[in-house]
């Protein structure tokens, strides 16, 4: 049965998320784009206001922004500018918009960035497939589900969108999306499937059989730049936790 993620943005929304009951609770700044990157400092105050053993991811934002003008080096240090929430964090997903486009070497790139993921930590690499892949200039979701499966270190895809005015389901024709979460399934990774979900199209979501659905602008008061509401969280976990019901007695 699919478990729920949900994105915070800051440690009002840190406070509301403490009380409900879902598997991930991840951060973002949603006006910085799709994958925003939360500050260190702000990842730092989340992290002592949520209660352990809750899990926690961050989005680091895009790889491109990482990168320095001659596109083969890093503008910072991903390991230095990480480095007090890197034991305090779960998971770190980094998005590829712009890849395709650049004519970057972005596996070469991507590896070097996790790579500077402290081996001793306990923070593992999330590979986040952009569905809207032609428009984003992003790889393909059949190229990183490769990718993924050759990072010992990674366990977990993320299907999402880059233009948040499209969901997942209008990105991919379901057919094809439920063929890529079997075999991201088949690699055995971890599946998570996040872009404009709303509970209006869960069941059809949650028809590919993913892990995880993946949320923010659902669960806010409007916008998904607006606040998060703790009564629309609530309602999302009864929603989905009847969706699976339903699916599990139809099957």
């Amino acid at each position: 049965m699919a478990q729920l993620l949900v994105s915070i943005r800051d440690t009002a929304e840190a406070e509301l998320i403490n009380k409900c009951n879902i598997a991930i609770v991840d951060v973002k700044e949603p006006k910085r784009g799709s994958l925003g990157a939360a500050t260190p400092k702000m990842l730092e105050a989340i992290s002592g206001i949520i209660s352990q053993p809750q899990t926690l991811s961050f989005a680091a934002g895009e790889l491109s922004e990482w990168l320095s003008p001659n596109g083969q080096t890093f503008n910072k240090s991903p390991g230095s500018y990480y480095e007090n929430v890197w034991n305090t964090f779960d998971f770190i997903k980094l998005g590829l918009a712009g890849a395709t486009r650049d004519n970057n070497d972005w596996k070469t790139q991507l590896r070097l960035f996790f790579g500077e993921i402290p081996r001793d930590s306990k923070t593992k690499p999330v590979v986040v497939s952009y569905l809207d892949f032609q428009s984003s200039h992003s790889p393909t979701p059949n190229e990183l589900i490769d990718f993924a499966s050759s990072i010992d270190a990674c366990s977990t895809i993320l299907f999402d969108t880059f233009d948040k005015a499209k969901n997942s389901l209008a990105s991919q024709s379901q057919s094809l999306l439920t063929d890529l979460i079997a075999k991201a399934r088949s690699r055995s990774l971890t599946t998570v499937l996040a872009g404009s979900i709303s509970t209006d199209c869960l069941g059809t979501a949650l028809t590919s059989q993913p892990d995880l659905i993946g949320v923010r602008g659902a669960v806010c008061d409007s916008l998904r730049t607006d606040s998060i509401s703790s009564d629309r969280v609530n309602e999302f976990v009864r929603v989905l936790q009847q969706a699976n019901w339903n699916r599990a007695l139809k099957n």
